[in-house]
């Protein structure tokens, strides 16, 4: 057994809320109010501590199942991160941060954390409610910490561009676009050189779906992504090759996008404020 579910039907009761905890998070949840014409389902792994207040008035009518680990043995059984340390060690480092006890060349208060999953903007606008999987999770532990600490964190959507010199010769070229060799060895050529990088974000959201950044929108150095060189083994989406001309080198660009992203902030200030 690795997890409960229980699944509480329809029934008119008062009280017997739910409390669980685990590592430094705890919870309580209540579905009474809205009992005699909701379902509810409740889940949690069997190392999160759970306690079932008493039910005052009523009936409560549950189903109550265990979720059994079947795999092979080399299989590790599906349970939840103990995330205490992770926590404590990040609020470590935004304190650091709010101190100024990093040193960096930039003057950007801004840090971009690449998502596992791409949201459109459709996605983004409704806040943290359309994150998923662990996206969902890292927000859930974040979230308290961050904005116990002032910061501000929200959703963007981060496009990546590189350009530079491409990896020909134009030995068989006579014309812009249009090579002289076998179909068969049409391929665009690689990027020789890179000139130029920008990373910039749009659609700046806070978790709750509310616009940060109303128009426009921000570019990023590179010391302000999250993990460092993201991009380093990404396939671009689109690709812009203009060929060889002559005396001029070839000019090559790659547009990775979009990413999401979750973007920390922090104000100076007493409290957070809007990037309008």
């Amino acid at each position: 057994m690795f997890a409960t579910v229980v699944v509480v039907l329809p029934s008119a009761y008062t009280g017997g809320q739910v409390v669980v905890s685990h590592a430094s998070s705890s919870r309580t949840i209540d579905f009474s109010e809205d009992s005699l014409h909701a379902t509810s389902i409740l889940a949690w792994y069997t190392d999160v501590r759970h306690e079932v207040k008493a039910v005052t008035s009523g009936y409560r009518l549950a189903l109550s199942y265990n979720l059994i680990h079947v795999a092979p043995p080399n299989v590790p059984r599906p349970s939840l991160p103990d995330t205490t340390s992770s926590a404590e060690m990040l609020r470590h480092i935004l304190r650091k941060w709010q101190g100024n006890k990093y040193q960096s060349e930039s003057d950007q208060r801004l840090m971009a954390y690449l998502l596992d999953h791409e949201y459109s903007t459709h996605d983004l606008e409704q806040g943290c409610t359309s994150l998923k999987g662990a996206d969902a999770q890292r927000v859930a532990l974040l979230r308290p910490i961050v904005e116990d600490l002032g910061f501000m964190m929200g959703l963007a959507s981060l496009e990546h561009n590189v350009s530079g010199c491409a990896e020909d010769n134009g030995g068989g070229y006579y014309n812009r676009g249009r090579w002289d060799h076998d179909e068969d060895e049409d391929e665009t050529p690689g990027m020789l050189e890179v000139n130029e990088k920008s990373t910039k974000i749009s659609g700046l959201v806070d978790l709750d779906g509310v616009p940060l950044l109303s128009v426009g929108e921000i570019h990023l150095e590179d010391d302000c992504l999250i993990p460092k060189d993201p991009f380093e083994d990404e396939d671009p989406d689109d690709t812009d090759y203009e060929g060889y001309m002559g005396n001029v080198r070839s000019y090559f660009q790659l547009s990775c996008n979009p990413f999401s992203c979750l973007v920390f902030y922090y104000d100076p200030g007493s409290r957070p404020v809007r990037l309008l």
